[in-house]
Protein backbone atom coordinates (compact mmCIF):
# COMPACT_ATOMS: atom_id res chain seq x y z
CA UNK A 1 0.00 0.00 0.00
CA UNK A 2 1.16 3.52 -0.89
CA UNK A 3 2.06 5.75 1.94
CA UNK A 4 -0.68 8.45 0.58
CA UNK A 5 -2.97 5.44 0.96
CA UNK A 6 -2.65 4.93 4.14
CA UNK A 7 -5.11 7.25 6.65
CA UNK A 8 -3.17 10.36 8.00
CA UNK A 9 -4.06 8.74 11.72
CA UNK A 10 -2.70 5.69 11.39
CA UNK A 11 0.91 7.35 9.67
CA UNK A 12 1.00 10.93 12.36
CA UNK A 13 0.24 11.89 15.62
CA UNK A 14 -3.51 13.54 14.81
CA UNK A 15 -3.25 15.58 17.92
CA UNK A 16 -0.23 17.08 16.85
CA UNK A 17 -0.01 20.18 14.60
CA UNK A 18 0.64 19.50 10.80
CA UNK A 19 4.21 19.13 10.70
CA UNK A 20 5.27 18.58 13.81
CA UNK A 21 7.78 16.08 12.38
CA UNK A 22 10.46 18.46 10.50
CA UNK A 23 13.40 19.31 12.38
CA UNK A 24 14.97 22.96 12.29
CA UNK A 25 18.21 22.79 9.62
CA UNK A 26 21.34 21.99 11.85
CA UNK A 27 23.36 24.70 9.37
CA UNK A 28 21.83 27.49 10.94
CA UNK A 29 19.65 28.86 8.90
CA UNK A 30 15.69 29.65 9.19
CA UNK A 31 14.65 26.26 7.45
CA UNK A 32 12.70 23.37 7.81
CA UNK A 33 13.34 19.89 6.88
CA UNK A 34 11.15 17.40 6.04
CA UNK A 35 10.99 13.92 6.20
CA UNK A 36 11.96 13.69 2.40
CA UNK A 37 15.45 16.26 3.05
CA UNK A 38 13.56 19.12 1.31
CA UNK A 39 14.05 22.32 2.88
CA UNK A 40 11.06 24.84 3.17
CA UNK A 41 11.32 28.55 5.04
CA UNK A 42 8.44 28.01 6.87
CA UNK A 43 6.09 25.40 8.05
CA UNK A 44 3.52 27.33 6.05
CA UNK A 45 5.84 26.82 2.91
CA UNK A 46 5.50 23.26 3.76
CA UNK A 47 1.95 22.89 3.59
CA UNK A 48 0.91 24.89 0.71
CA UNK A 49 3.92 23.80 -1.44
CA UNK A 50 5.13 20.20 -0.21
CA UNK A 51 1.53 18.55 0.60
CA UNK A 52 -1.16 20.79 -1.37
CA UNK A 53 1.32 21.07 -4.05
CA UNK A 54 0.54 24.56 -4.77
CA UNK A 55 2.81 27.76 -6.12
CA UNK A 56 4.34 29.81 -3.61
CA UNK A 57 3.83 33.27 -5.73
CA UNK A 58 5.08 36.69 -3.85
CA UNK A 59 4.67 37.28 -0.21
CA UNK A 60 1.35 39.11 -0.03
CA UNK A 61 -0.18 36.23 -2.89
CA UNK A 62 0.56 33.19 0.03
CA UNK A 63 0.11 34.90 2.76
CA UNK A 64 -3.05 36.00 1.00
CA UNK A 65 -3.86 32.51 0.23
CA UNK A 66 -2.81 30.50 3.36
CA UNK A 67 -5.02 32.77 5.37
CA UNK A 68 -8.18 32.24 3.34
CA UNK A 69 -6.82 28.16 3.36
CA UNK A 70 -6.92 28.50 7.30
CA UNK A 71 -10.22 30.90 7.16
CA UNK A 72 -12.06 28.00 5.03
CA UNK A 73 -10.65 25.04 7.10
CA UNK A 74 -11.62 26.75 10.67
CA UNK A 75 -15.56 27.86 8.77
CA UNK A 76 -15.76 24.08 8.46
CA UNK A 77 -14.99 22.96 11.80
CA UNK A 78 -17.62 25.16 13.36
CA UNK A 79 -20.36 22.98 12.55
CA UNK A 80 -22.83 25.57 13.73
CA UNK A 81 -21.96 27.34 10.13
CA UNK A 82 -23.43 26.09 7.47
CA UNK A 83 -22.60 26.07 4.04
CA UNK A 84 -24.77 28.63 2.51
CA UNK A 85 -23.26 31.15 5.54
CA UNK A 86 -19.77 29.70 4.29
CA UNK A 87 -20.57 30.78 0.45
CA UNK A 88 -21.57 33.63 1.32
CA UNK A 89 -19.59 34.73 3.81
CA UNK A 90 -16.07 33.39 2.73
CA UNK A 91 -16.66 33.21 -1.31
CA UNK A 92 -19.10 36.65 -1.63
CA UNK A 93 -21.70 33.95 -3.05
CA UNK A 94 -20.11 32.20 -5.70
CA UNK A 95 -21.16 28.61 -5.41
CA UNK A 96 -19.28 27.66 -8.12
CA UNK A 97 -15.96 28.92 -6.87
CA UNK A 98 -17.21 27.29 -2.86
CA UNK A 99 -17.44 24.20 -4.80
CA UNK A 100 -14.74 23.65 -6.67
CA UNK A 101 -12.45 24.82 -3.55
CA UNK A 102 -14.32 22.25 -1.40
CA UNK A 103 -13.45 19.34 -3.92
CA UNK A 104 -9.87 20.54 -3.99
CA UNK A 105 -10.00 20.27 -0.14
CA UNK A 106 -12.07 16.85 -1.01
CA UNK A 107 -9.77 15.65 -3.02
CA UNK A 108 -6.57 16.25 -0.76
CA UNK A 109 -8.47 14.54 1.95
CA UNK A 110 -8.54 17.19 3.84
CA UNK A 111 -12.21 17.93 4.35
CA UNK A 112 -15.36 16.01 3.26
CA UNK A 113 -16.29 18.91 0.96
CA UNK A 114 -17.96 22.07 2.21
CA UNK A 115 -21.32 20.30 3.59
CA UNK A 116 -18.75 17.85 5.77
CA UNK A 117 -16.25 17.25 8.88
CA UNK A 118 -12.55 17.70 8.38
CA UNK A 119 -10.27 14.53 8.45
CA UNK A 120 -7.76 13.82 11.12
CA UNK A 121 -5.00 15.54 8.63
CA UNK A 122 -7.46 18.43 7.86
CA UNK A 123 -7.72 19.72 11.50
CA UNK A 124 -3.63 18.79 11.83
CA UNK A 125 -3.32 21.60 9.37
CA UNK A 126 -5.99 23.78 10.41
CA UNK A 127 -4.54 24.15 13.94
CA UNK A 128 -1.15 23.89 12.34
CA UNK A 129 -1.98 27.34 10.26
CA UNK A 130 -3.13 28.59 13.08
CA UNK A 131 -0.48 28.73 14.98
CA UNK A 132 1.88 30.14 12.79
CA UNK A 133 0.04 33.56 12.05
CA UNK A 134 1.92 36.38 11.38
CA UNK A 135 2.54 39.23 13.80
CA UNK A 136 0.66 41.76 11.90
CA UNK A 137 -2.62 39.41 11.82
CA UNK A 138 -5.34 39.96 14.45
CA UNK A 139 -5.59 37.20 17.31
CA UNK A 140 -8.19 35.50 16.50
CA UNK A 141 -8.52 32.18 17.98
CA UNK A 142 -8.94 28.82 15.68
CA UNK A 143 -12.80 28.85 15.06
CA UNK A 144 -13.25 32.25 14.21
CA UNK A 145 -11.94 32.85 10.64
CA UNK A 146 -12.07 36.66 9.50
CA UNK A 147 -10.91 36.96 6.07
CA UNK A 148 -11.23 39.90 3.22
CA UNK A 149 -12.54 38.68 0.03
CA UNK A 150 -10.04 39.87 -2.71
CA UNK A 151 -10.83 41.28 -5.68
CA UNK A 152 -8.60 41.35 -8.70
CA UNK A 153 -4.53 41.88 -8.19
CA UNK A 154 -4.87 44.60 -5.73
CA UNK A 155 -2.85 43.93 -2.61
CA UNK A 156 0.15 42.63 -4.01
CA UNK A 157 3.61 43.79 -3.31
CA UNK A 158 4.05 47.15 -5.18
CA UNK A 159 0.89 48.39 -3.74
CA UNK A 160 3.17 50.61 -1.23
CA UNK A 161 5.24 51.75 -4.68
CA UNK A 162 1.74 53.50 -5.90
CA UNK A 163 0.45 54.21 -3.25
CA UNK A 164 3.81 56.69 -2.58
CA UNK A 165 3.79 57.77 -6.17
CA UNK A 166 -0.29 58.99 -6.41
CA UNK A 167 -0.01 60.47 -2.43
CA UNK A 168 2.95 63.03 -4.72
CA UNK A 169 0.15 63.55 -7.64
CA UNK A 170 -2.92 63.85 -5.38
CA UNK A 171 -1.18 66.36 -2.87
CA UNK A 172 -0.28 68.25 -5.78
CA UNK A 173 -3.90 68.11 -7.83
CA UNK A 174 -5.84 69.52 -4.46
CA UNK A 175 -4.21 73.31 -5.94
CA UNK A 176 -5.75 72.36 -9.48
CA UNK A 177 -9.06 74.06 -10.44
CA UNK A 178 -10.28 70.85 -11.35
CA UNK A 179 -9.09 67.15 -10.63
CA UNK A 180 -9.21 63.64 -10.67
CA UNK A 181 -9.94 61.54 -7.29
CA UNK A 182 -10.09 58.32 -5.67
CA UNK A 183 -13.03 57.79 -3.65
CA UNK A 184 -14.90 54.68 -2.66
CA UNK A 185 -18.75 54.92 -4.95
CA UNK A 186 -21.05 52.66 -2.80
CA UNK A 187 -18.22 50.28 -1.83
CA UNK A 188 -16.16 50.06 -4.76
CA UNK A 189 -13.21 51.71 -5.40
CA UNK A 190 -14.02 54.92 -8.16
CA UNK A 191 -12.70 57.90 -9.95
CA UNK A 192 -14.47 60.80 -10.08
CA UNK A 193 -13.34 64.14 -11.54
CA UNK A 194 -14.47 67.63 -9.59
CA UNK A 195 -15.10 70.63 -11.50
CA UNK A 196 -14.08 73.69 -10.93
CA UNK A 197 -15.96 75.04 -7.18
CA UNK A 198 -18.70 77.40 -7.92
CA UNK A 199 -21.42 78.90 -5.54
CA UNK A 200 -21.36 82.45 -4.20
CA UNK A 201 -21.36 81.92 -0.61
CA UNK A 202 -19.37 78.76 -0.55
CA UNK A 203 -18.03 77.62 -3.38
CA UNK A 204 -18.11 73.65 -4.00
CA UNK A 205 -17.08 71.03 -6.29
CA UNK A 206 -19.50 69.09 -8.31
CA UNK A 207 -18.56 65.56 -9.52
CA UNK A 208 -18.84 65.85 -13.34
CA UNK A 209 -18.13 62.45 -14.03
CA UNK A 210 -17.26 59.14 -12.03
CA UNK A 211 -16.49 55.21 -13.02
CA UNK A 212 -15.87 52.06 -10.78
CA UNK A 213 -13.99 49.22 -10.85
CA UNK A 214 -13.79 45.63 -9.67
CA UNK A 215 -10.75 46.19 -7.83
CA UNK A 216 -8.79 48.76 -6.83
CA UNK A 217 -5.68 47.28 -9.35
CA UNK A 218 -7.77 47.87 -12.28
CA UNK A 219 -9.06 51.58 -10.31
CA UNK A 220 -4.96 52.23 -10.27
CA UNK A 221 -4.21 51.23 -13.54
CA UNK A 222 -6.47 53.71 -14.98
CA UNK A 223 -5.75 56.65 -12.33
CA UNK A 224 -2.39 56.09 -13.27
CA UNK A 225 -2.88 56.86 -16.92
CA UNK A 226 -4.68 59.86 -16.08
CA UNK A 227 -2.00 61.18 -13.71
CA UNK A 228 0.26 60.82 -16.58
CA UNK A 229 -1.48 63.00 -18.53
CA UNK A 230 -1.76 66.21 -16.30
CA UNK A 231 -1.51 68.47 -18.29
CA UNK A 232 -4.86 67.64 -19.87
CA UNK A 233 -7.02 67.77 -16.59
CA UNK A 234 -8.17 71.02 -17.33
CA UNK A 235 -9.43 70.79 -21.17
CA UNK A 236 -11.14 67.44 -19.70
CA UNK A 237 -12.85 69.41 -16.85
CA UNK A 238 -14.24 71.64 -19.39
CA UNK A 239 -15.41 68.93 -22.19
CA UNK A 240 -17.14 67.15 -19.09
CA UNK A 241 -18.57 70.39 -17.46
CA UNK A 242 -19.39 71.50 -21.09
CA UNK A 243 -20.71 68.16 -22.84
CA UNK A 244 -21.31 65.79 -19.98
CA UNK A 245 -20.15 62.70 -18.97
CA UNK A 246 -21.24 60.31 -21.86
CA UNK A 247 -19.08 63.06 -24.06
CA UNK A 248 -16.19 62.94 -21.69
CA UNK A 249 -15.92 59.27 -21.56
CA UNK A 250 -16.43 58.73 -25.55
CA UNK A 251 -13.70 60.97 -25.37
CA UNK A 252 -11.61 59.30 -23.01
CA UNK A 253 -12.21 55.63 -24.57
CA UNK A 254 -10.79 57.69 -28.34
CA UNK A 255 -7.69 58.69 -26.68
CA UNK A 256 -6.98 56.08 -24.33
CA UNK A 257 -6.97 53.42 -27.41
CA UNK A 258 -5.66 55.74 -29.72
CA UNK A 259 -2.16 53.99 -30.36
CA UNK A 260 -3.09 50.52 -29.52
CA UNK A 261 -1.91 47.97 -32.47
CA UNK A 262 -4.05 45.54 -33.43
CA UNK A 263 -3.40 41.90 -32.47
CA UNK A 264 -4.05 39.96 -35.01
CA UNK A 265 -2.40 36.50 -33.13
Amino acid sequence: MEQQDIPYEQRRNPNLPFGYWCIADPDGYPHLIDELGRRWSSLREYIWCGRLGMARGSDWQFTAMTEFLLAVLAAIDRRIVHVEERVNDLFDGAWDLAGHYGSWLEGHKLSEGLTGDLTPEGRAILVALASTRGAGEAPIPIGLPTIVRWHGLDGDDTREQRERMFKVNESFALDLPGRFVRERINGDPGIKLIGVPTGANIPLGRVLWAMTFADEYARDRLFAWLIHRLDRWEAWVELARGSGAQAFTEHILRVRFADEPIEFG
